[in-house]
This record gives C-alpha cells, sequence and structure tokens, in this order.
C-alpha cells in the first residue's frame, strides 16, 4: 500500500483527503497549520502529523492542498524532504514553470479537482511537468480518480478546464438555485423543488457521460413539436442562457490566465 501525504486540510484538501480514505487503497498521511483541523480526519488508514517534514518523510507522493499564494513558499520549505518523490498540486494558476524553477528535477503533475470530489464524483485535470514518467501519470490518475474522473490534458488548456470544470458547480448551484425558485412558485414546497432540480440535473448529466447521442439530439428529443419544453427552451434562448454560460466561461478563463501571470 502507497504513503499519500497531503499538505492542508482545507475544503478541496479535506475533500480529497476523505475520497482517498475511503478507497482504502493508500495509506493516508495529513498535515494541516491548524493541528484541530487536521485531527478530525484521524483514523483508519489515516495519520496526523504536527510537522510537515514528518509527514511528507511518510509519503510516497505529496499532494499540496494549500492556496495558491503560499504553495510556493511551501514547496521550497519542503525541498529538503520531498527528495525524488511525486509532488501532485491543486492551486490554480501556479504554472508548472513556477514549481521547477524551485527544486531541480522536481517530479510534478498540476491537477484541478472540483467540489463534487466530496462525494467520489469530482472531475480532475491533471497536466504533467518534464520530469515525471509514465508511471508518475498513472499513479497520480489513481490517487485522483478515488474522488472521481480524471482527464490528462497540456497544461495551455488548463485554464479553460479551471473554468469549465473547476469552477462550473458554482453554475450549476446557481441554476439549481433558480429553478428550485419557480418551483416554489408554482406552489412545491422548497424541499420539493430542490429535489426535483437536483435530481433532473444529475440524471441529465449522467445520460449525456452514458448515451453515444450529442447533448443537442437528446434536447431535440424532449421537445416535442407545439409542446411545452420547446416553450421553455424559446425563452433561455431569447434571455441568453447559452451567451452567458459562454460569457461566464470566458471571463472565468482570463482569471485564471491572469492569476497565472499570463
Amino acid at each position: 500500500m502507497k504513503n499519500i501525504t497531503i499538505i492542508g486540510a482545507g475544503n478541496m484538501g479535506g475533500s480529497l483527503i476523505k475520497a482517498i480514505k475511503r478507497s482504502k487503497r493508500f495509506m493516508v498521511h495529513v498535515f494541516d497549520a491548524d493541528y484541530k483541523k487536521s485531527k478530525t480526519f484521524e483514523g483508519k488508514n489515516c495519520v496526523i502529523w504536527e510537522s510537515s517534514n514528518e509527514a511528507c518523510l511518510n509519503g510516497d507522493v505529496i499532494l499540496l492542498a494549500v492556496k495558491p499564494n503560499i504553495v510556493l513558499s511551501v514547496l521550497n520549505d519542503l525541498k529538503d524532504v520531498i527528495n525524488n518523490k511525486l509532488v501532485i498540486t491543486i492551486a490554480a494558476g501556479v504554472k508548472i514553470s513556477d514549481y521547477e524553477s524551485k527544486i531541480e528535477n522536481l517530479r510534478l503533475i498540476r491537477s484541478m479537482p472540483n467540489m463534487p470530489a466530496q462525494i467520489g464524483m469530482g472531475m480532475t485535470t491533471l497536466s504533467k511537468g518534464h520530469n515525471v514518467t509514465e508511471d508518475d501519470v498513472k499513479l497520480a490518475k489513481e490517487v485522483l480518480q478515488c474522488a472521481g474522473e480524471t482527464l490528462l490534458i497540456e497544461e495551455k488548456y488548463m485554464d479553460g478546464a479551471t473554468a469549465l470544470a473547476g469552477s462550473s458547480p458554482a453554475y450549476v448551484f446557481m441554476m439549481i438555485e433558480a429553478m428550485a425558485d419557480a418551483g416554489v412558485l408554482e406552489g412545491l414546497t422548497r424541499e420539493q423543488s430542490y429535489k426535483l432540480a437536483a435530481q433532473s440535473i444529475a440524471g441529465s448529466a449522467n445520460l449525456v457521460l452514458k448515451s453515444d447521442k450529442h447533448p443537442g439530439e437528446l434536447k431535440d428529443m424532449i421537445c416535442s413539436p407545439g409542446g411545452t419544453t420547446i416553450e421553455a427552451v424559446k425563452v433561455l434562448e431569447q434571455e441568453g442562457f447559452r451567451s452567458a454560460l459562454l460569457k461566464a466561461i470566458a471571463v472565468c478563463a482570463d482569471k485564471s490566465r491572469k492569476l497565472s501571470g499570463k
């Protein structure tokens, strides 16, 4: 059983800790500057450390789950104990070259998970550094697939992937909230409305993933001539539903590029 060290037990770090623990495929070692926070994860196949150096010494893979503004300084502090270990980061906007400039021959994989990782249904994109091997990529995928699906992409597409997958749960939550408000307006309870909206979106997303049909074709199958759904679709088109999403994802990707100094 390989040892995974996770530095940082915040929202995303905590989600990954839970997901990897659930898989029972790895021994998890955790360090967070807030010791009380990290202690909440203690249990079977999870060891809590009071020192980041000790945590890293016990890990085969080091997963840095700290904020983008401190990730490089944290990496620099750990350079003597990381040695030739595989390092995975989840910091938005920090480029592979930024990490590699800190440590010579660093084996690094940059990743971007999203919030559904909390329940093992996340979508994580990965980009590999210059010194990683195919075995490193395979191992990184095994670790991150504990939290859902993974997709290996070139780093130049990471900003777009951040906007499309990393941030998109927020767009979906807004959509569910708005749909539920409409349900309440129609007389349904808040609880009923959230269930109807959330399950409909979850089911539709799974249908896209499991069907060989284009999303547009699936949409057309619901829109009967002169029916109720096509009326709703007409309003969504008139109100700029598609263009709003296009613009939102574009500005999100642009913000990611600015953060990375491009």
